[in-house]
């Protein structure tokens, strides 16, 4: 049958994969549940403002995700994100600061020149950062914990178990170093640019999820919100979708679903057993984002902070990023005992840092399964399946990076380009 493809998940993955296809001239119909694209990356509306359902932050490494970005924007559009040299600010106990000088330079001297460490730890800090890019041995079984055991404590608590926390969203005593040390040579082992924090000044569906849809549009494809893929049936000749309106089939599908949901459309399907068995052995762990609304004259004396000795990790302020004045975010990862009260302490943790003044209103989302938690030896499958009419996209497809938007941007052109080699 002539080449009909459906893409099942509006995420970030799905939304790639789409692109794709469509560019390259393949019938693709897009299908995601919600009403709105981004899946685990998308905007929500709170208190008549266009926010986000979590706080995302990109690394100027993630090549993928900033090209297909930068490729829709338009001419004329205000750039969507705001690049930052890398620096850590957590007043008054560390400050570390990259300078532009070659990688992996710019980090020997953020270290050495960091406030809050001693001499012994600067150069413990160095030289095992160094060991970190060079050594080809692969920590395959050691969690970050204990791949950092031999550094002093004060780097253990203030710089490396944060990072772990911020880039894995999984605790250091259960979180892969393997993953660990790929992101970790990923920002600091190229160029200069790939350690760069990039905030998006937009919400997250505008900043590539919307501009994707509308260019599949234009190159035929169709995009279905609010139509939930209810089932499947697989042959060898195609591939049945079952939506409310009915049955269709299509030549192949690309199941861009997140994992936790791949179960329930893939179990039918005697060719991705195998899969459905080893995804379905994952553990999530969820992040909370709190939106307080403050004065509008307030405003941080930088875009972002991490923060110490409480529930949020880091702070950001949406008034630089996105024109909404006066609006912080907290972000808290790993965050699978979050108290009740949380946000009432991560306020606390913003008065080391500033005195905003009473909050206005004050919302929390927190999204329960935002990412699997990244542990050694974890099982990825590729994007390939057994099925040769059914391929996979999303952050937990085999790559080195943990459950991020380049993860998933990376997946989706990759389970495209699987298929393309089909056709």
């Amino acid at each position: 049958m002539t080449a009909r493809v459906a893409v099942i998940g509006g995420g970030w993955a799905g939304c790639a994969a789409a692109l794709t296809l469509a560019e390259a001239g393949v019938n693709v119909t897009l299908f995601e549940a919600s009403r709105t694209l981004g899946g685990r990356a998308r905007a929500v509306e709170l208190a008549g403002r266009l926010l986000d359902n979590g706080q995302h932050i990109l690394l100027g490494a993630y090549a993928q995700t900033l090209h297909l970005i930068e490729r829709l924007r338009p001419a004329a559009a205000q750039d969507g994100l705001w690049r930052l040299p890398l620096t850590l600010s957590q007043p008054p106990d560390f400050s570390l600061a990259c300078p532009r000088l070659p990688a992996p330079l710019h980090l020997l001297a953020g270290l050495l020149g960091a406030r809050g460490l001693g001499w012994r730890d600067k150069l413990a800090a160095a030289r095992w950062a160094y060991a970190l890019l060079h050594d080809t041995a692969a920590p395959d079984r050691l969690s970050v914990s204990q791949f950092t055991r031999s550094q002093p404590e004060t780097l253990r608590r203030l710089l490396w178990h944060p990072l772990c926390v911020s880039a894995l969203n999984t605790p250091p005593e259960t979180a892969s170093a393997k993953v660990f040390r790929d992101v970790i040579r990923a920002a600091f082992g190229g160029r200069n640019h790939d350690s760069d924090l990039l905030l998006p000044r937009r919400d997250l569906t505008a900043l590539f999820p919307a501009p994707a849809a509308t260019r599949l549009i234009e190159c035929g494809g169709q995009v279905r919100l609010a139509c939930r893929v209810t089932a499947l049936d697989a042959t060898a000749d195609a591939v049945t979708l079952s939506t409310r309106d009915g049955a269709t089939a299509y030549s192949h599908v690309i199941l861009a679903v997140a994992p936790q949901h791949l179960a329930g459309l893939a179990a039918p399907i005697p060719a991705l057993e195998s899969v459905v068995r080893e995804v379905s052995a994952y553990r999530y762990q969820p992040i909370a984002t709190g939106y307080v609304q403050y004065d509008p004259a307030f405003r941080l004396a930088k875009p972002l902070f991490a923060l110490a000795d409480g529930p949020a990790q880091f702070v950001f302020d949406r008034g630089q990023s996105h024109g909404q004045a006066g609006l912080l975010a907290f972000v808290a990862s790993t965050a699978a005992q979050l108290p009740a009260d949380w946000l009432d302490q991560a306020e606390a943790q913003l008065q080391r840092i500033a005195q905003p003044g009473p909050a206005q209103w004050r919302k929390s989302i927190v999204e329960k399964q935002a990412g699997y938690a990244c542990v050694p030896n974890l099982k990825r499958p590729a994007v390939r399946t057994a099925h040769l009419r059914i391929f996979l996209a999303g952050d937990y497809t085999a790559g080195p990076y943990p459950a991020t938007l380049e993860s998933a941007a990376v997946s989706g052109v990759q389970s495209a380009g699987a298929l393309l080699e089909q056709l």
